[in-house]
């Protein structure tokens, strides 16, 4: 009822934000909605959870209206998990801190989960859907260690049919979010009793989990390239193996023939994957930032089709 009063609400919607998972749901926002302006400035949408721990209930109940709830730490950094921690790093931006005296084992973000068609579709999936387990339709015939790629990062743990994806980590250029990252890739293997025996890891050499995966004793690593991963990722998710044309517009991937790929248009299975069309190559405006910035390479196909500075 709280939700409805903010946002327009379906019923996938609402049994999505009521679920025992209780992801964060992005909903369009009723008109004249009594929300300050500082959140989600520019967006229909605000994103809405409902509370799922008794410390949540206790403000609810003290604190009727809504109030806005963030992951506790600067962007680009990983979750503040010691009560020390969370004093020195964000003391500049918080002017509060409550605390709790059960300390926070593993850091996991807030899943987000968007409908469309009156299906979930995971934006980021952590908190209440990882680890658990999804479905392979051909099952691994050795434990692998999967690293994922730098930004964004996840890893994934496969063991016969059954996939364990971690929660969202983060980008892994930052070093504390990469010593998160080697330390829940421990923690997934000694809790769920995996030792991998296969590696595989991003065709690019130089990102810090395809050294990470080289670094790993006792594994054979494995290249595979960006996009052909998030085709068989969806292939996957499907339950499909059958070949496939498949359409990757993720952005910059390192390519089989050693250049940069964006924009491809694949065709292949679960093993192998042919380069069969993509977007013109074209200058990659400030280089890295050109991947985290978008425009940039916006500006840079409008200079290659029409000319001009």
């Amino acid at each position: 009822a709280a939700a409805e009063r903010l946002c327009a609400l379906s019923a996938a919607e609402a049994a999505a934000l009521t679920s025992a998972r209780r992801p964060i749901v992005p909903l369009l926002k009723n008109r004249g909605v009594d929300v300050a302006a500082a959140v989600a400035p520019g967006d229909p949408r605000l994103g809405v959870m409902l509370p799922y721990t008794p410390l949540h209930h206790l403000l609810a109940a003290e604190h009727p209206r809504p109030f806005v709830l963030t992951s506790g730490n600067i962007s680009e950094e990983p979750l503040a998990r010691m009560v020390e921690e969370a004093l020195e790093r964000l003391a500049a931006v918080a002017d509060l801190f409550l605390t709790h005296d059960r300390p926070i084992r593993m850091r996991t973000d807030d899943s987000v989960v968007r409908i469309v068609r009156g299906r979930e579709y995971p934006l980021r999936r952590a908190r209440g859907y990882a680890p658990a387990p999804l479905d392979l339709p051909i099952g691994a015939r050795v434990p692998v260690l999967a690293c994922g790629a730098e930004l964004k990062s996840t890893f994934c743990l496969a063991s016969g049919h059954r996939a364990l994806l971690s929660p969202h980590i983060g980008d892994l250029e930052d070093y504390a979010v990469y010593a998160s990252y080697t330390e829940q890739i421990a923690h997934f293997t000694r809790v769920f009793r995996i030792a991998p025996e296969t590696v595989a890891h991003d065709l690019h050499p130089d990102y810090l989990s395809t050294k990470y995966a080289h670094d790993r004793a006792g594994a054979a690593p494995v290249a595979v390239q960006h996009h052909h991963a998030h085709i068989a990722s969806c292939m996957a998710d499907n339950g499909w193996s059958r070949p496939v044309v498949g359409v990757a517009l993720d952005g910059l991937g390192y390519g089989c023939d050693h250049t940069l790929w964006g924009g491809e248009l694949l065709v292949g299975d679960l093993a192998r994957i042919e380069r069969h069309g993509h977007l013109e190559p074209v200058p990659m405006p400030g280089g890295a930032a050109a991947a985290r910035e978008p425009w940039r390479m916006a500006a840079a196909y409008l200079q290659a089709a029409y000319g001009g500075a």
